[in-house]
């Protein structure tokens, strides 16, 4: 059976359908637990506009923004496909922050993802090149610091926990080479670069807050001039969701749902760590 998971405003005070483009892949494998593991899933963001949808532009032959970034099971028309929508209830406990120490517990799940879908070749091609220029053969810890509207709106831990950890754990593992800088905040990479004794890789071309627009409110980084930008933050989302799942070492961030993820689809984390 083909299931359509169909994308819908969590309440009308929503300015998109489901939440941040993380949250979203988060919501898609909580859905792939409701169905059989010979069930297939189409994933609609096109009917309703999500954190990614550029408006009113078709981008790669589709203007459902999930196409953007992936390959998916088509819908049959006329085949009795059955529709579900985003607000499914969680059969993977966001709140309990333990589970998502131990990658090897959603391997069933990550299979199933990617048996549903496939990412696209331009997308790919970005995270192997970062991967096989920045990372490969190198001991790796990812680190994922997540501030910006969860610092002012929910007190997360500041960066400066973030620190003290990474030293922590750069002690205990003398053989990590480097560590692979996840943020959503421009500010904290020099702070990482002088007080971290390894050296900091990280994409450099990403849109992040800084000391001007420092992103206080969780729609402000969905408002930008930049040419397609709403494409790009989620392809940049990817970029860092699927480097974390390549490094030897996660530290995960606070509450996030790209260090999530990341831990669902580990290829390499062989430790997580957590504040």
């Amino acid at each position: 059976m083909t299931y359509n998971l169909e994308f819908v405003k969590i309440s009308n005070e929503h300015e998109f359908a489901g939440v941040g483009f993380a949250g979203n892949i988060f919501i898609i494998l909580n859905a792939l637990t409701h169905i059989g593991d010979d069930d297939f899933m189409y994933v609609d963001m096109g009917k309703n506009e999500c954190a990614c949808s550029e408006k009113n532009t078709t981008l790669y032959d589709t203007k459902n923004c999930w196409e953007y970034y992936f390959n998916q099971t088509r819908l049959i028309p006329g085949e009795n496909n059955t529709t579900l929508n985003s607000l499914l209830p969680a059969n993977i406990g966001y709140e309990d922050r333990n589970i998502f120490m131990y990658p090897e517990n959603f391997t069933i799940l990550k299979n199933k993802f990617y048996r549903n879908f496939q990412l696209k070749d331009h997308v790919k091609e970005i995270i192997d090149n970062f991967y096989n220029d920045k990372i490969k053969d190198k001991k790796t810890l990812g680190v994922q610091v997540r501030l910006t509207d969860m610092k002012h709106y929910h007190n997360v831990s500041p960066v400066e926990s973030y620190l003290n950890k990474v030293k922590e754990i750069l002690h205990i593992n003398k053989e990590i080479d480097q560590i692979f800088l996840s943020t959503d905040d421009s500010t904290v990479i020099p702070i990482f670069e002088k007080e971290i004794s390894v050296p900091i890789v990280y994409y450099t071309d990403m849109f992040r807050a800084n000391n001007d627009t420092p992103h206080l409110h969780p729609y402000d980084r969905f408002k930008s001039d930049r040419d397609l930008h709403r494409y790009k933050i989620g392809l940049e989302c990817l970029q860092e969701i699927l480097t974390l799942s390549k490094c030897d070492y996660l530290f995960k961030a606070d509450v996030s749902s790209i260090s999530i993820v990341g831990v669902i689809l580990s290829e390499n984390i062989k430790q997580v760590y957590k504040l």
